[in-house]
């Protein structure tokens, strides 16, 4: 029988028997001229691609213990099966001119389609669920009858949704095999097989037609709304991609690709310095080094559909973040490389303006109003006050106090008054403003609270704990519970011993109080609000509002790790100095280590970095984490 002949058939009759009738051979000596697209596949009235019946609920391994939701289910994969053969069909009639052999390939696929859908309606009608008695979807037909090239039809037929019933097939061949049902399974694995063969033809013909089978050459060939993540189902079967002959670098892309549902993506990009440049300042040359190799931690506040403008970190890297949990988003070098893509907000690390109208004088002032409108006993007495003059800060000059600059981050811009250049600080920063100065506590733990403030108020994300060094730059921070593995003693103490823990009532407050402050201040955004655990004559009390950074922070990435993986630990920052103290002596045996357990991860690529690792050791409890991490040779900071 002609190809031509078969696909016209198949495409436009409305006798159901007749679309599902196979020649046993066929020959291809008049392929035609090619045909228009048809608004809808010839069917029979009761299957009509586009009706009013309601579309069956997606199932789930539990849904299908109901054997009507079990036969509805497999009338859904025998729709897709149809849509599969007719859209092959078009194919056939639309590029005559495409090579014989690619013709021959997809008739043949189409005929086992024909087969796969006789056999899901076979098990459809066995659970009580006839042809048409449920609505069918219509986006593959949607998705790909309006292709124009052969190329393009590969890429979105083939090797996307074929290449997602690898996982499909695989994945209720086990759902329906738990509820018993081992006929409808046997009928998926007999699709699974087949579908790495059709996949294989995509695979072939893609290559020779577009001179490789490339994960960017397939990602540039689909057509919006299609993305990689539509080749992908429930459970990734690395597999039945292999033997489709796909290569390890495709099958890699795939792994961490997501889907885009065609959301405008969020852009996120990160700035340790807002501060230096909200206050007119300039970044040392010595430090500007930590922001390149900390660019991509904004990967773990963006969603897998959102963009981060960043050196794309390599596939192995982000392969281990993924199978932790964490979505993956799009990398790019600018802005601009997104071209005319319609984009959504911008999410900087922080905004100038905003960072600039909640300077360390505010907070002190806040925290002075805090303790007056929200009393509490867990309040740490504090004598902070901003100096305007330099007789007011010489006052303190030699005791155990330190100023900090109105503008600085990550323990930048500060100094002790007993230091001996003290004064020659205080005279510097002075003759550009006010300094804040605060007594130096006995300081036990370091806590933040993560907010967004939107138009309708603050909403509190979570409290983490963060650990820094003396002179107060960021070290690292617990994932999971504050609490994790802070002493009980301290614990008692800080719940207060009633059966409402006073420590979570005073940040709570302190969260209420400071959010409404940012609020009437016309702050929108993200924000993090760092209180201090202190011994205070021989008691334990809450310094709150230590610092406000208006701002994402490193304690949200911790919140958000936590979040993504569902797991407890520690995220850690270290510099070469680190490792050769932790008994690593270069970066290749500290990865080496690090690759060896599943549960070890850089948060930054390690190849990349400059001057700062970023590492995070996980675990189901944070005791087996702390044990993980200092068998590498590294110290808990606890």
């Amino acid at each position: 029988m002609e190809i031509h002949a078969f696909a016209e058939a198949v495409l436009f009759t409305e006798d159901l028997d007749l679309k599902l009738s196979a020649p046993e051979g066929f020959s291809d000596q008049h392929p035609g001229r090619g045909c228009a697209v048809p608004d809808t596949p010839g069917r029979p009235s009761y299957l009509a691609l586009r009706s009013e019946k309601a579309v069956a609920p997606s199932p789930t391994f539990r849904s299908i213990e109901d054997e009507r939701a079990r036969g509805l289910a497999l009338h859904s994969f025998a729709h897709h099966e149809l849509q599969a053969l007719e859209l092959m069909a078009l194919a056939l009639l639309r590029f005559p001119d495409a090579p014989t052999g690619f013709r021959r390939g997809l008739a043949k696929i189409l005929c086992d389609e024909q087969r796969h859908f006789r056999m899901y309606q076979h098990r459809a009608e066995h659970w009580g669920v006839g042809l048409g008695q449920a609505g069918v979807g219509h986006f593959f037909w949607d998705t790909v009858a309006n292709i124009d090239n052969v190329a393009d039809f590969l890429a979105a037929l083939s090797l996307t949704y074929e290449q997602a019933n690898l996982d499909y097939a695989a994945y209720w061949a086990d759902g329906f095999n738990a509820v018993d049902d081992h006929d409808s399974a046997t009928v998926l694995t007999e699709v699974y097989e087949d579908e790495i063969a059709h996949v294989r033809h995509g695979v072939t013909w893609f290559s020779r037609l577009c001179g490789g089978a490339d994960f960017e050459t397939y990602r540039k060939r689909l057509i919006f709304p299609l993305s990689p993540g539509r080749g992908k189902g429930p459970l990734f079967n690395r597999a039945g991609r292999k033997r489709a002959g796909m290569t390890d670098a495709f099958i890699d892309e795939m792994e961490i690709t997501n889907v885009s549902r065609g959301r405008p993506p969020r852009v996120f990009s990160f700035d340790p310095f807002v501060e230096e440049r909200a206050a007119g300042r300039s970044p040392k040359p010595s430090v500007q080094a930590i922001s390149r190799d900390l660019a991509g931690l904004p990967m773990f506040l963006a969603h897998k559909e959102d963009v981060v403008i960043a050196k794309r970190p390599t596939v192995g890297h982000l392969r281990r973040l993924h199978r932790l949990g964490i979505g993956i988003p799009q990398f790019v070098g600018c802005v601009e490389d997104l071209g005319s893509r319609l984009l959504g907000e911008a999410h900087p690390w922080g905004k100038e303006a905003q960072v600039s109208a909640v300077t360390k004088d505010r907070a002190v002032g806040w925290r002075q109003l805090l303790a007056s409108e929200y009393p509490s006993q867990l309040w740490a007495d504090d004598a902070s006050f901003v100096a305007h003059t330099l007789a007011q800060a010489q006052a303190k000059l030699g005791q155990a106090w330190i100023a900090k600059a109105p503008l600085s981050a990550s323990g930048q811009h500060r100094v002790r008054l007993e230091h001996p250049g003290a004064d020659k600080w205080l005279r510097s920063h002075l003759a550009h403003g006010p300094v804040v100065l605060e007594p130096w506590f006995e300081r036990l733990l370091d806590v933040s609270v993560q907010l967004d403030v939107r138009d309708e108020g603050a909403q509190v994300l979570g409290t983490t704990r963060f650990w820094t060094t003396q002179a107060g730059t960021f070290r690292g921070g617990v994932i999971g519970p504050w609490g994790g593995l802070v002493s009980r003693s301290i614990l008692r103490a800080l719940h207060g011993g009633s059966k409402k823990s006073a420590i979570n009532i005073a940040l709570a407050d302190m969260a209420r109080f400071v959010g409404q402050q940012l609020h009437g201040l016309g702050h929108r955004g993200p924000a993090g609000i760092d209180a201090m655990v202190v011994n205070q004559d021989g008691k334990l009390r809450l310094l709150p509002i230590l610092e406000v950074n208006p701002r994402y922070t490193m304690g949200r990435v911790a919140l958000q790790i936590h979040r993504s993986t569902g797991l407890r630990g520690g995220w850690f920052f270290l510099s070469d100095k680190d490792l050769r103290q932790a008994g690593f002596h270069d970066r290749d045996a500290l990865c080496a280590s690090v690759l060896a357990d599943p549960m070890l991860a850089f948060c930054t690529e390690v190849k990349h970095a400059e001057r700062v690792l970023t590492v995070m050791s996980l675990g189901k409890s944070m005791s087996e984490a702390k044990a993980r991490w200092q068998a590498l040779g590294f110290d808990w900071p606890d």
